[in-house]
């Protein structure tokens, strides 16, 4: 059975990842960087299993860095460049890890983190000299590395290759341990369901920290042969461009990203010069409105609505390329993944009927990393219970109604409201607080904070309490105060009638 780091095939000097400013690499000379990449990290001592962090931007030198963790029987730990130091101290703590490889723009904040941790790990900056990784532990070059992958301990099919840390209703985060299977499985899947080919050329502005810009708009592509224009970051206005000069033929998308684009659709070329296969959408639930307005504007029939899971490696469902497609639906289930809509007892229940999103497949996480308990309560029987709340139809289409674990999406990016409580709470003069999130037209959620207070405590004063321990995207945005927040019965606060409150 293939092992993640075999998705990449040094097959030809065809362009593998078109980066900027010009900067190339073919699959050839990718493949070679990941093999320095992997022989590096031996060179430092790391044990098959050790895990190894990345701090980065996009960057190709990230992907061939992941690709050498794979070569290695490492695991690869994408961290969320935009946490704090506190916040990343937690994770790079849970997963023990033992080298961190951070990119120019994140050392300060690396640096601010490390006298937060257990244990100081190996550090590696890349693009500090040049275009080559530098070592600045030691003063050697990934690039000294030796060129030829070096004999060495190979993983197996089910050792873990990725960890992702995912919000969760606990407050802290949980570890999502990947397997070789997982990634590949989920691969085969996406280049399948969306029939990539070695012509294709897709736009990667997604975050290679998060499944959705790493398991789509990479990893499928390269084991397809394409080539995957990379940026290391969205920009509204200078998109289209990017797409018309690179001959883009698809992308990925959030839906806060579509509704910028429709802001900035001035800067956007005539419909007949928009040469786009389809446009995935994911991250957070697209709206019929958002999605009709989109297509009139930019082509009909671009969009393809899917659905995915941290747990679940990729997508799960999708929107079919070809054949009849629902908008407000995430989809049927990609094959030869299962998805059933199951009540609290666990048993399915009928079209049309409310109730939990259940996945099974090649695709389900290997488990939470150092987590039993969360594990054996997500997965039961092979079936994932994720926490969404959706309705099938009879077609086997899927609708999102809402989320039982109360995870914020703010912009593609999961909130755990608990977090947020937890540290408005330590900030003086709050009593309690209780956390929603509040609809809105361009993030799809935003951040509600309702705190209980006996004092004259001012909204500035509780956002300057928050920036100090949350990154920016976690701030509130509106803040109410009250006397009491709304309990039932049995005392737990009501939620829903906090909305009244927004």
């Amino acid at each position: 059975m293939m092992l993640a780091g075999e998705i990449l095939t040094p097959s030809s000097d065809k362009e593998a990842i078109a980066f900027e400013d010009g900067e190339c690499h073919s699959y050839v000379g990718l493949s070679t960087l990941a093999d320095r990449f992997a022989n590096f990290f031996r060179g430092l001592g790391l044990d098959s299993g050790d895990r190894v962090s990345f701090l980065c931007a996009n960057d190709p030198l990230l992907v061939a860095g992941y690709f050498g963790a794979f070569r290695s029987g490492l695991i690869a730990n994408p961290l969320n460049n935009r946490l704090t130091p506190s916040e990343l101290a937690y994770i790079l703590n849970h997963a023990q890890s033992r080298c961190v490889v951070v990119s120019p723009e994140f050392t300060e904040q690396l640096n601010a983190t490390l006298p937060l941790l257990n244990e100081k790990p190996e550090i590696l900056a890349i693009r500090s000299q040049g275009d080559l990784p530098f070592a600045a532990h030691g003063g050697e070059h990934v690039g000294a590395a030796p060129a030829e992958l070096q004999p060495s301990w190979s993983p197996d099919p089910n050792d873990g290759a990725l960890l992702i840390y995912t919000s969760g209703t606990t407050g802290m985060p949980k570890g999502v341990l990947l397997s070789h299977h997982n990634v590949v499985s989920a691969v085969s899947y996406v280049r399948r369901g969306f029939e990539i080919g070695p012509e294709d050329r897709t736009l990667c502005v997604m975050p290679q920290f998060h499944t959705n810009g790493l398991m789509f708009s990479t990893l499928p592509f390269l084991a397809a042969g394409g080539t995957v224009i990379l940026r290391r970051r969205f920009s509204a206005t200078r998109f289209w461009a990017q797409c018309r000069d690179n001959r883009v033929n698809s992308f990925s998308a959030s839906p806060t990203i579509l509704a910028f684009l429709l802001e900035h659709e001035a800067t956007a070329p005539p419909l007949e010069q928009i040469n786009l296969k389809y446009v995935k959408v994911a991250s957070a639930p697209t709206s019929v409105d958002l999605a009709n307005r989109f297509e009139s504007r930019f082509g009909k029939g671009l969009l393809l609505e899917t659905f995915g899971l941290t747990e679940t490696t990729a997508i799960s469902t999708m929107n079919p390329l070809h054949g009849p497609r629902k908008f407000g639906s995430i989809g049927r289930a990609l094959e030869p993944q299962e998805v059933r809509i199951a009540d609290e007892e666990g048993r399915w229940l009928p079209p049309e009927t409310v109730g939990e999103i259940c996945i099974r497949g090649e695709t389900v996480m290997k488990e939470y990393f150092r987590d039993p308990d969360s594990t054996a309560k997500s997965i039961r029987d092979g079936w994932l219970r994720t926490g969404d709340l959706a309705r099938m139809d009879s077609d086997g289409f899927v609708y999102m109604v809402g989320r039982a674990k109360e995870i914020i999406v703010r912009g593609g990016e999961n909130i755990s409201p608990l977090e947020i409580e937890d540290v408005v709470a330590r900030c003086p003069g709050v009593r309690e607080a209780a956390v929603i999130g509040i609809p809105d037209p361009m993030w799809g959620e935003i951040v509600g904070l309702c705190i209980a207070t006996d004092k004259s405590l001012t909204t500035d004063e509780v956002i300057g309490h928050c920036r100090e321990h949350l990154s920016d995207f976690k701030i509130p945005q509106v803040v109410r105060f009250v006397d009491e927040l709304p309990r039932n019965a049995m005392g737990k606060v009501t939620k829903r009638r906090l909305n009244e409150l927004f």
